[in-house]
C-alpha cells in the first residue's frame, strides 16, 4: 500500500473535514466528535482522548473503536505508549505496540499495532491528557500528520480546560451551598430592590414556608421593620448600617401571619458589579420566653408551692391507702394463719382431743389454708393482668354446667347463712358456646362469692340469657345484700376497693376480686356493669361475646372444668394401680404426695433430686419394670426437673412425666412441655385433679 504524505492538499482536506465535524460540538459532545473525525482524518481505525486523573492514572473520555464511541475506561499511563506521549509531547510506534507494551490490556483487546499520540496541555503548560490515534495494522503514513494532531490537541485542551473549570466551579458552588445549608442560622441574600436572591434551608424552616414562596418574597414582607431599624442605626442612612454589619432584634412575619422574634445580623458585598445585602437570622423566641418566665418567677414559685402542697396531701392519702391495704392484708393473712397454727398445736397435743374435735380442727385448717391460697391467687392474678401476661383461650364449653358447678361450690356457705342460692337458665342459651371456660368460671367465682359474702338475708340469683343475633351471653348475679352507696359504686371496680374500711374489716378480702373480674371480662371482649340500692341489694351484669357451636365441634373438644363430684365419680371408674416415681426434694411435700398416692392404691418410690430420679427411672426401665408415671418437681438441687426430664427423653425414656411446680403462669406450663413433660400440676396440690391426671396418663400408657 502506498503511503500518503501528510503534507499537501490531502492533509489540508483532512484538517478541514475534521474541523467541520467538531466545529458545532462543545462540552462532553465534543470529544466523541473529535475522536471519530480524527480517526477518519488520519486513516486509522481507532482514536481516543484521555484525561489525566492522577500521576499514573488516566481516564478515557472518548474512544472510537471503528463502530462506536466508548467512555470511561481507566488505565495506567506507564503500561502504554501514552506515558512517552505525556513526557515527550509526541510519540510514534509504527508497528508492534503489543510487544513493546505487554501490560496495556485495552490495546491488546483492540488488537492495536500502530500508535501515534500527542500530549494535551493547557496554556500554562500543565499536562491535561493525551490525544491518540491507533491502528490494527502498521501505522499508515496519513496518521503521521503531526500538525493535524497538534491542532486537534489544542482544541481538546480548550474543551478540557472548560470542563475542568466547570467542574471546579460546580464543586465550589456545591461546597458553598453545602456550608450554607448546614448552618442552623437562617441566611438571606437580598438584591438592591429588596427581593430575595438566595436563601438556605434554615430560612424556610424559620419562616415556615417553602423554597419557591421564599424566593418570590421581598425582605419587607419577611422583616417589615428591618429598613426602618437600619435607617435609625445609620442616622437616616440604611446603607451605612449594612456596611457596618449591624446587629438588630426584630419581629419576623411567618407565612401563617404570626410573628417570631429573631436576632438579625446585616451586611453587604459586591458580586458582578451588583451590591447584595446579607441578612442572617437566629430564632430568639425561646430566649424571650425564658426572660418572660424569669420575670414571672415569683408567681410561678407561688403556684409551685401550691402544687407541692396538693401533691403532699395526695401523697399522704396514697401512703394512708397503702398503709390501710397492708394492714388489711396483714389482718387477712394473720387471721387464717392464727387458726391454722392454733389448731395445728391442738392436734400436736398428746391427748384431750376427741375424734370429732380432731376432724373439726382439720376441717378448719383446710378451710383457712384454702382462704390463704385464694388471697395469694387474687394478688397474682391481678399482677398477671396488669403485666398483660394473662392468656385467653376460645374453647367449646357449657355455660349452664359451669354456672351450676360454681353455684354448688357456694351452696354450703349459703346454707350456713340460711340464704337462697338459685340459678335461672334461659331456654335460648345453647348447650355449648365458644369462650374461655377457665376465665368464665373465675368471673362467676368472684361475682357469686361476693354476692353470698355480702348477703345476710334473702337470696342470691344467677340468671343466664343468650342473644342469638349478636352472639352474646348475658349473666346477671343479683343479691338482696347490703348494697353499695352511689359514691362507692363508681369506684367498685378499682383495685383494693371494697366499699370502705369498715366493710373490709367486717367482710374480709383483698379488694381485688372485682378489679380482676372487670379486666377478665374486658380481655374476653365483653363489659360488666353494676347497679345497687343501699340496704336492698346489688346486680352485676356481664355481657360476653360467645359464639354458639354445634354438637360435633363441642364433642371434639369439651373444655369445661368438671366439678369435684364429677372428678370423684370419674376416679372411681379408673382403677388405681402401678408404680409411681416421685422426684421431690421437700420432705414435707414427699410425705403429702406419698400419702395421697398410696391411699389411691399406687406403689410409690421417692427420689430427693433430679439426678437420683433419672437413675431410678432408667434402672426400672432396664429391669423391665418401668414406673407408670414420673412426678417431677421442677426446682430441685443437684439437677432440676427441666434438665432431668430432658435427660430422660434424650435417653429414650417414653413413660409419662408430669411436672410439679409452684409456678402457675402459662409460660411455665409451656416451658415444662418443651422440656418433655406430658402434663402439668401446680402446688398446692389439688388432690382430685392430680389423681385424675395420673389416672388418665396411666390409662393412656396401658392402652398404648
Amino acid at each position: 500500500m502506498k503511503q500518503r504524505s501528510p503534507k499537501g492538499p490531502k492533509g489540508e482536506q483532512r484538517a478541514r473535514a475534521l474541523l467541520e465535524q467538531t466545529a458545532s460540538a462543545s462540552g462532553e459532545a465534543f470529544f466523541p466528535a473529535l475522536v471519530r473525525g480524527l480517526a477518519q482524518a488520519l486513516g486509522t481505525r481507532f482514536a481516543s482522548v484521555d484525561m489525566l486523573r492522577g500521576e499514573d492514572d488516566a481516564e478515557c473520555l472518548a474512544l472510537w473503536d471503528g463502530k462506536r464511541v466508548i467512555r470511561g475506561a481507566r488505565y495506567r499511563l506507564s503500561d502504554s505508549p501514552c506515558a512517552v506521549t505525556a513526557s515527550e509531547g509526541f510519540c510514534t510506534v509504527a508497528d508492534g505496540v503489543g510487544k513493546k507494551y505487554p501490560h496495556a490490556a485495552l490495546l491488546a483487546q483492540l488488537g492495536v499495532r500502530g500508535y501515534v499520540g500527542v500530549a494535551v496541555r493547557a496554556a500554562d503548560g500543565r499536562l491535561l491528557g493525551v490525544l491518540s490515534a491507533m491502528h490494527d495494522g502498521p501505522l499508515p503514513a496519513s496518521a503521521r500528520d503531526r500538525e493535524l494532531l497538534q491542532s486537534s490537541s489544542n482544541r481538546a485542551s480548550v474543551e478540557l480546560e472548560q470542563m475542568r473549570s466547570a467542574a471546579a466551579l460546580e464543586a465550589s458552588e456545591a461546597l458553598t451551598r453545602g456550608i450554607l445549608e448546614s448552618m442552623r442560622d437562617a441566611i438571606l441574600v437580598v438584591r438592591s430592590n429588596g427581593s430575595v436572591a438566595f436563601h438556605n434551608g434554615a430560612a424556610c424552616e424559620l419562616f415556615q414556608t417553602d423554597a419557591q414562596r421564599l424566593s418570590n418574597a421581598s425582605v419587607s414582607e419577611l422583616l417589615p421593620e428591618l429598613e426602618r431599624a437600619a435607617s435609625e442605626l445609620g442616622d437616616g442612612d440604611a446603607a451605612e448600617t449594612y456596611r457596618r454589619r449591624a446587629n438588630l432584634e426584630l419581629a419576623a412575619k411567618l407565612q401563617s401571619g404570626e410573628t417570631l422574634h429573631v436576632a438579625v445580623t446585616i451586611g453587604v458585598f459586591q458580586l458582578a458589579g451588583e451590591e447584595l445585602r446579607t441578612v442572617v437570622l437566629r430564632n430568639i423566641e425561646r430566649r424571650r420566653r425564658e426572660e418572660q418566665r424569669l420575670r414571672g418567677y415569683a408567681r410561678a414559685l407561688e403556684r409551685a408551692n401550691s402544687d407541692l402542697e396538693r401533691a403532699r396531701r395526695k401523697a399522704e392519702r396514697a401512703a394512708a391507702a397503702k398503709t390501710e391495704f397492708l394492714a388489711n392484708m396483714s389482718h387477712e393473712i394473720r387471721t387464717p394463719m392464727t387458726a391454722i397454727l392454733g389448731f395445728t398445736d391442738i392436734l400436736l397435743e398428746d391427748g384431750g382431743v376427741s375424734g370429732a374435735e380432731r376432724f373439726e380442727a382439720l376441717r378448719t385448717i383446710r378451710r383457712n389454708g384454702a382462704y390463704l391460697l385464694e388471697i395469694l391467687n387474687d394478688i397474682l392474678d391481678f399482677s398477671k393482668i396488669e403485666a398483660n401476661r394473662l392468656e385467653i383461650e376460645h374453647l367449646p364449653c357449657s355455660p349452664g354446667r359451669i354456672v351450676n358447678d360454681v353455684a354448688e361450690l357456694f351452696r354450703p356457705r349459703a346454707n350456713e347463712k340460711n340464704i337462697g342460692l338459685r340459678t335461672s337458665l334461659d331456654e335460648r342459651v345453647p348447650d355449648k358456646l365458644l369462650s374461655d371456660p377457665v376465665r368464665l368460671r373465675q368471673i362467676l367465682l368472684n361475682l357469686i362469692g361476693n354476692a353470698v359474702k355480702f348477703t345476710s338475708t334473702g337470696q342470691v340469683e344467677i340468671a343466664l340469657r343468650f342473644d342469638s343475633l349478636d352472639q352474646t351471653l348475658e349473666i346477671d348475679v343479683t343479691d338482696t345484700g347490703i348494697g353499695i352507696e352511689p359514691d362507692v359504686l363508681a369506684q367498685i371496680f378499682e383495685p383494693f376497693r371494697q366499699g370502705d374500711s369498715s366493710m373490709t374489716r367486717r367482710f374480709g378480702g383483698t379488694g381485688l376480686g372485682l378489679a380482676i373480674t372487670k379486666r377478665l371480662v374486658e380481655r374476653l371482649g365483653g363489659a360488666i356493669t353494676a347497679t345497687s340500692e343501699p340496704g336492698a341489694g346489688s346486680t352485676f351484669r356481664v355481657r360476653l361475646p360467645a359464639e354458639s357451636v354445634d354438637g360435633t365441634a363441642a364433642d371434639a373438644a369439651d373444655a369445661d372444668t368438671p366439678s369435684t363430684a364429677g372428678f370423684r365419680a370419674a376416679l372411681r371408674e379408673l382403677r388405681a394401680h402401678g408404680r409411681i416415681l416421685v422426684v421431690e426434694d421437700g420432705p414435707d411435700n414427699q410425705r403429702v404426695i406419698r400419702h395421697v398416692l398410696e391411699r389411691a392404691g399406687y406403689e410409690v418410690t421417692v427420689a430427693e433430686n433430679g439426678l437420683i430420679g433419672v437413675e431410678l427411672a432408667l434402672a426400672a426401665a432396664d429391669e423391665g419394670k418401668p414406673f407408670a408415671v414420673v412426678l417431677m418437681d421442677v426446682q430441685m438441687p443437684v439437677l432440676d426437673g427441666y434438665a432431668a426430664t430432658r435427660q430422660l427423653r434424650d435417653q429414650g425414656y417414653s413413660a409419662p412425666i408430669i411436672a410439679l411446680t409452684a409456678h402457675a403462669l402459662p409460660s411455665e406450663r409451656q416451658r415444662c412441655i418443651e422440656a418433655g413433660c406430658d402434663a402439668f400440676a401446680t402446688k398446692p396440690l389439688e388432690r382430685i385433679a392430680l389423681l385424675e391426671t395420673i389416672a388418665r396418663h396411666t390409662q393412656k400408657a396401658t392402652e398404648s
